[in-house]
């Protein structure tokens, strides 16, 4: 799998009070005439106006300049990390929202928050964090999945923000498997990312700001941003780019075959781009021994799951298993050795079998090349690699009932 870029996020006060005194920092600045307010002048002021600051940390000078990232991630300051010392000055909309604030202007200031977040990019070009690099925003993301799943825990945030970032998984996808798999979650998030992911600060801010909503430790839109926003929220994308892949988690594949379907109907191109499932997860285990189905106004042709067959190549470590020292092919898209998925009992043979033959066991991991020469080569090719192939999985298909002589496996389905 390709690796994504890298998502970060303010780590330091999510509270208003110091989103606000930060703002007033910069905002009285510029009506000293000073366009810039350097590191030292914030962190001189930022201590002044927020005590508090002074009494729960250690302070130093990273620590409190981080302080003011809260109003850089929501574009109401700027930064210039270019300068000797670092400065920052604040920005057009930051000076609209400072007005707003002085005038108790709720409404105005979730407006022009609601701004940011729409039309912002949080993931890349942001002067709060100079080395995200990430193609998913988080924010929107926050605000999106707020609505689509009717509320978000942090938990459930952190799990979106893994699966969409760390493994690119469509956004849309995400959400179908996270209704499908409820608490038993398919893919257990590392401590390390779940700690970054779950400690969100500008989730503390948007609700003080009355963008969203806590009951009983879930978020919800608010009753204002649902009135005056929700129709620029279902049309959001998570991603201030498309992503160079992205992986689905749909497990059925196309009806409709493509110019790589082979002769069983397996997409090459869906596999590449699905996501293996976790094979000790219950949801693997429902899918790898489901009851055989038929493709709708089809008598002999089965659905396949392409995130079964991506499994198999996941298993096999993305090597041939005809030669796997060998038979190196190219770099996919994705990042990973190319490899096709075949079925060594193909699947036009599941009218003869009671058992789901689309499952690990019976899918191999080849290379472009030995999957041609199995399908296409002469019958002492044909007989030579499928021998091979046999021999491997056998003991593996007899486990799960799947019990077949070479003979009749290739005088019934390869000759």
């Amino acid at each position: 799998m390709s690796m994504p870029h890298s998502l970060i996020m303010p780590k330091q006060a999510g509270q208003a009070d110091v989103f606000y005194a930060s703002l007033e920092i910069f905002y009285e600045s510029r009506l000293r005439g000073e366009e810039w307010c350097s590191n030292e002048v914030y962190k001189d002021q930022i201590i002044r106006k927020c005590p508090r600051i002074a009494r729960d940390t250690v302070l130093n000078g990273p620590y409190l300049v981080k302080q003011s990232e809260l109003v850089r991630y929501f574009g109401l300051a700027e930064y210039e990390y270019g300068h000797q010392s670092g400065r920052a000055r604040i920005t057009e909309r930051g000076v609209r929202f400072y007005d707003a604030y002085r005038n108790r202007d709720g409404n105005k200031q979730r407006a022009l928050l609601m701004e940011s977040i729409l039309h912002d990019s949080f993931g890349r070009h942001n002067t709060a964090i100079e080395s995200s690099d990430s193609d998913v925003d988080a924010p929107k993301l926050f605000i999106k999945a707020c609505n689509d799943l009717r509320g978000i825990t942090r938990k459930d945030l952190a799990y979106l923000l893994y699966v969409t970032h760390d493994k690119q998984v469509r956004y849309e996808d995400a959400l179908a498997e996270f209704r499908a798999s409820g608490e038993d979650r398919e893919i257990l998030i590392p401590q390390l990312v779940s700690n970054k992911y779950s400690d969100v600060k500008f989730t503390v801010l948007l609700r003080e700001l009355g963008i969203v909503m806590e009951i009983d430790r879930k978020y919800y839109l608010s009753q204002y941003t649902r009135n005056n926003f929700l129709a620029d929220i279902e049309r959001l994308s998570i991603y201030n780019r498309v992503p160079d892949i992205i992986y689905s988690m749909l497990t059925r594949a196309n009806e409709e075959p493509d110019e790589f379907t082979d002769e069983d109907g397996i997409s090459q191109e869906q596999i590449l781009t699905s996501f293996g499932y976790d094979i000790n997860s219950a949801r693997f285990l429902r899918e790898n021994n489901r009851i055989p189905e038929l493709l709708p106004g089809s008598t002999t042709k089965y659905r396949t799951n392409p995130r079964i067959a991506k499994t198999a190549l996941v298993i096999a470590d993305f090597k041939c298993e005809i030669n796997k020292a060998d038979h190196i092919t190219f770099l996919s898209k994705n990042g990973r050795q190319f490899m096709e998925a075949h079925h060594l009992i193909p699947m036009h043979a599941q009218k003869d079998f009671r058992i789901n033959l689309d499952r690990v066991e019976n899918i191999v991991c080849i290379c472009p090349n030995c999957h041609s020469a199995i399908h296409l080569g002469s019958e002492s090719v044909r007989l030579d690699y499928l021998r091979a192939l046999y021999e491997k999985r056998i003991e593996a298909l007899r486990a799960v009932g799947l019990d077949i002589s070479f003979g009749d496996l290739f005088s019934k389905y390869y000759r």
